[in-house]
């Protein structure tokens, strides 16, 4: 069971939990304008994204600030393997970290490890200096079990999937639809990326795990939820802005046919 000390906010992912779908964007520009404009469009999380978008800390705090005043959930997908990324975005305040790239149970074992303080783990502990924990202003704020998803993007992790999501204290597994079809050599929706996909889709699900993914033109949004995935990224802020900007502009010029 996953103890989320939210105060009474984060009631999206106390949805995800009851097992309900949750729909979220990726945030690759940072700076919190985006963030509520995200929360505001009624978005149940927002993925800041270390991975691919830029990295700067400051505003990803303040964005972090924003998610935890309003319902919806925070989750940072740290680069690969970044392991003192991890726990220094808990420190912060996120709900949830995502790690790219998981191959193994030992890749798994480490990300666990690296979300916990000793003994259990190997995070480093800062006292009550944390905003996770209210800077201490609150005595009665505890430290939160978090939230970890790990990804699966490889021909390999499809291998050793059952090993992965038998890892103690990982909550979930989101599958990278992209990077996986270019590491298996094939395209989205062929034999070979289905039945990976379906690989994952039962070892996740058998083992008691949240499922997740983006949908894609071989994967619809119906046929994702109706295998089991709750934790679904619906857009991205690049996407978005570019074809808002391509509507207007289409819709601008239009005017003057």
């Amino acid at each position: 069971m996953i103890a989320v000390n939210d105060g009474g906010t984060n009631r999206c992912l106390h949805r995800l939990l009851r097992g309900e779908v949750v729909f979220g964007i990726l945030q690759t520009f940072p700076g919190s304008t985006l963030t509520e404009m995200a929360v505001w469009s009624g978005f149940d999380f927002v993925i800041v994204d270390c991975e691919h978008g830029v990295v700067d800390e400051a505003a990803h705090l303040t964005s972090l600030q924003v998610l935890s005043n309003s319902s919806a959930f925070s989750v940072v997908r740290v680069k690969s393997h970044d392991l003192i990324a991890v726990g220094r975005y808990l420190d912060f305040g996120a709900d949830s970290i995502l790690m790219p790239d998981i191959r193994s149970a030992a890749d798994a074992a480490t990300f666990v490890a690296a979300a916990h303080h000793g003994p259990e783990g190997t995070r480093s502990s800062a006292g009550r200096m944390t905003r996770e924990l209210r800077y201490g202003c609150d005595a009665a704020s505890e430290t939160r079990r978090p939230l970890l998803f790990a990804m699966i993007e490889s021909g390999e992790a499809v291998t050793n999937v059952r090993a992965i999501v038998a890892t103690p204290g990982l909550a979930g597994i989101v599958i990278g639809p992209h990077d996986l079809a270019a590491d298996l050599g094939t395209e989205l929706g062929s034999a070979q990326y289905r039945e990976a996909v379906e690989t994952i889709e039962r070892a996740t699900l058998e083992a008691g795990l949240l499922l997740g993914s983006a949908p894609n033109p071989a994967y619809s949004i119906a046929r994702l939820r109706d295998a089991g995935h709750r934790f679904i990224l619906a857009s991205a802020d690049a996407a978005a802005i570019r074809e808002g900007m391509q509507l207007r502009l289409a819709a601008a010029r239009r005017e003057l046919i």
